[in-house]
C-alpha cells in the first residue's frame, strides 16, 4: 500500500464517519443543544482533516510529475 493509497483510505473513513454522524442527527438522535453542538463540532473537524489530506495528496501528487 502506498502513502497515497493509505491517505484516500483514512480519507474515506473520515468522510464515512462524517455520514454517520449526521445520519443520527437526522434520525433525531441528540438528546440535546450541547450533544448537537458536540456533533457539529466533530463533523466540522473531520471536514478540516478530510481537506488537509486532500490538499496533501495533490502536492503529493505534483511532486511524482
Amino acid at each position: 500500500m502506498t502513502t497515497s493509497d493509505l491517505l484516500q483510505q483514512i480519507r474515506k473513513n473520515l468522510e464515512t464517519r462524517r455520514l454517520e454522524i449526521a445520519e443520527y442527527m437526522v434520525d433525531g438522535r441528540v438528546t440535546d443543544l450541547n450533544a448537537y453542538h458536540k456533533n457539529v463540532g466533530i463533523a466540522e473537524g473531520l471536514m478540516q482533516a478530510s481537506e488537509v489530506i486532500r490538499e496533501t495528496l495533490k502536492k503529493l501528487n505534483e511532486e511524482d510529475v
